[in-house]
């Protein structure tokens, strides 16, 4: 049912609706940027042509809801069955809608899950939406613009991929190193954040895991490593974040991602999330220039303990590297991005056209350079947040990789560096 409505080139018309109590009701008290806490409230949700009068609705994001801040069009959380015990849209019981305000190009996040789903990796469905805001008094449809719609990764997701759901899920945040920290579970839950009930067997199974990771003689480590990790899964999930230079993930900041232990003897696989700052677009990664050129060797921050003991591994090694170059030569080679980067564009251009809280110049920009323009340019009355462009991200990535295979450069490692520890661990509200 929901194959139908995760078409990645289609726009679906989303009118929410909120009496102007819920609507105050959805500031944050005290929360001023990261850390807040996002609280639900009932709000009407027409979606797809389906209606919803008692949906729950909540904002989500960090740094996108701190440069959305002054202006309605925030992201949003939808969770279907928050008031009503059982209520779904197409079998789901929660979406998520980006409000793209860190993307003038409006489509990194489906252009890269777009990829996700080429490489058959288990990851989210993403598709458009143009939203409107009602709040009686104060908003009539109010037409906030172009929204990706992303797909939870909770149940529904799991069962589909993994065909079950009674399984470990995970989300881990600032884990750089999958420590291990101890025989008692309490311990993982700040840092490993279970999505699901820890069953004390699928909770041992991520003990034994991170025990060998982080303690095991290598000769051990080697030896046991593929009985929790998929070779072939794991080097295209690394394979596809080196190529797209997403460093605001398990590369560099230990997060953005989720690991699901579908049974106790399993093996982990690991999911992408909130990937908004693929395409060297993340500001505290380095420069766009360190990003372009970031190494296809070591793509990876000292202490990435996982990824420093395999890539030592001759046979994960050579999976990895086999799979870059896939990578390079198919779904991201300058014709099949270039036809993906295209498509997109074409399906979202009209909405960006009317969305005052982008820029279309700077739109365009992404994919071309437009006629009589100049940087300084900019329409609306929001400020347009400055990213590396996606066509000279595609061209200098190219470039760098290729010069990197030839032995002309070594290419960029990305250094780890700690937040103030007074502002406590930096959690997306996700």
């Amino acid at each position: 049912m929901a194959g139908a409505f995760f078409q990645d080139t289609k726009v679906w018309d989303v009118a929410l609706t909120v009496s102007p109590e819920n609507y105050a009701a959805l500031e944050p008290v005290g929360g001023r940027g990261f850390d807040v806490d996002f609280k639900y409230v009932r709000a009407g949700v027409r979606i797809a042509g389906q209606a919803f009068k008692d949906a729950g609705l909540r904002y989500k994001g960090n740094s996108s809801f701190s440069t959305a801040r002054g202006i309605p069009k925030k992201s949003f959380k939808i969770d279907f069955n928050k008031f009503t015990k059982g209520q779904k849209f197409l079998g789901l019981t929660k979406l998520n809608l980006n409000n793209n305000v860190l993307d003038p190009s409006q489509i990194r996040e489906a252009l890269a899950y777009r990829l996700w789903r080429k490489l058959e990796l288990p990851g989210s469905r993403t598709a458009f939406a143009r939203v409107t805001l009602t709040v009686p008094g104060r908003f009539d449809k109010k037409l906030l613009g172009l929204y990706v719609v992303v797909e939870q990764v909770n149940g529904p997701f799991l069962k589909e991929r993994f065909g079950t759901d009674k399984g470990l899920l995970l989300k881990p945040e600032r884990s750089l190193s999958l420590p291990y920290l101890g025989e008692a579970f309490a311990k993982y839950e700040r840092v490993y954040v279970p999505k699901s009930d820890a069953k004390p067997r699928l909770a041992k199974r991520l003990m034994a895991f991170t025990r060998l990771v982080s303690q095991a003689e290598d000769a051990e480590f080697a030896k046991r490593i593929g009985d929790f990790v998929g070779f072939g899964q794991f080097a295209k999930f690394t394979a596809a974040h080196t190529v797209l230079s997403h460093l605001d993930s398990f590369l560099l900041r230990g997060h953005n991602y989720y690991l699901y232990l579908p049974k106790a003897g399993g093996k982990f696989a690991f999911l992408p999330w909130d990937v908004n700052s693929t395409f060297a677009s993340h500001r505290s990664a380095g420069s766009p220039d360190q990003q372009f050129d970031l190494s296809v060797k070591q793509p990876f921050a000292k202490g990435q303990r996982l990824l420093e003991r395999l890539m030592k591994l001759k046979s994960f090694l050579e999976s990895y590297g086999a799979e870059l170059k896939k990578l390079v030569g198919t779904h991201f080679s300058r014709e099949a991005i270039g036809r993906d980067m295209a498509e997109l564009r074409k399906a979202v251009e009209p909405t960006v056209r009317e969305d005052e809280y982008s820029d279309h110049r700077e739109f365009l920009n992404n994919f071309e350079i437009p006629k009589d323009f100049t940087s300084s340019e900019s329409g609306g009355g929001f400020r347009v947040v400055r990213k590396p462009l996606l066509r000279e991200f595609v061209a200098k990535r190219h470039e760098s990789i290729a010069a990197q295979w030839a032995g002309e450069r070594e290419g960029y490692t990305p250094g780890s560096r700690r937040r103030p520890s007074g502002r406590g661990e930096r959690r997306e509200r996700l």
